[in-house]
């Protein structure tokens, strides 16, 4: 008896794990405290976020993959939160066509290109809202109401570089729309 079981157990995760999950979402609300963190890669970049909150708190993680992976946070709370994610895109090399370049001797290789984004902060009474897309390029938004310290950046490396940071304390209304190729 214990081994079918065991067998059907087997089994069961063995299609779990070829079948994957497309998207997750998750839900909470509480009066209490929360934790939850979340990453995902593959082999166009990787994402993780962690979130802290204490007190009354709401919040809500989307979470798809497929070509493109992306992630939704939105938390709403009355006491303390604190939360961070980071998210990187690694575009691929590109081939020129040797054809169209002729005047060209040097690398027929075009660099790849590298993104980074982040946001971390701490918050006291309001709200804090991420989106990122990992796929193409690197896409990300940052929506930060309410009292709170919040340090934010990104960057991107490849045939050009383009690096930004940001840091904001106090009562703030802060709103960072990030696009590095990709579709907004």
């Amino acid at each position: 008896m214990k081994k079918d079981c065991v067998a059907v157990g087997l089994v069961c995760l063995i299609l779990a794990g070829l079948a994957g999950a497309d998207y997750l979402a998750t839900s909470v609300s509480t009066d209490g405290s929360v934790m939850l963190a979340t990453s995902g890669s593959d082999q166009n970049g990787s994402f993780v976020s962690r979130v802290m909150g204490v007190d009354a708190v709401r919040l809500v993680r989307a979470v798809s993959g497929g070509e493109e992976m992306a992630t939704d946070l939105i938390i709403k709370g009355s006491g303390p939160i604190l939360a961070s994610d980071y998210a990187s895109s690694k575009g691929i090399p590109v081939m020129m066509d040797e054809i169209a370049c002729t005047f060209l001797t040097d690398s027929r290789v075009q660099a790849g290109k590298e993104s980074d984004l982040y946001t971390v902060g701490m918050l006291q009474n309001g709200s804090y809202e991420i989106s990122r897309v990992v796929g193409s390029g690197l896409t990300g938004g940052t929506v930060v109401n309410g009292s709170s310290m919040v340090g934010f950046g990104s960057q991107t490396n490849g045939n050009t570089t383009q690096k930004t940071r940001g840091f904001v304390a106090g009562n703030l209304s802060l709103n960072d729309l990030v696009r590095y190729g990709g579709r907004l």
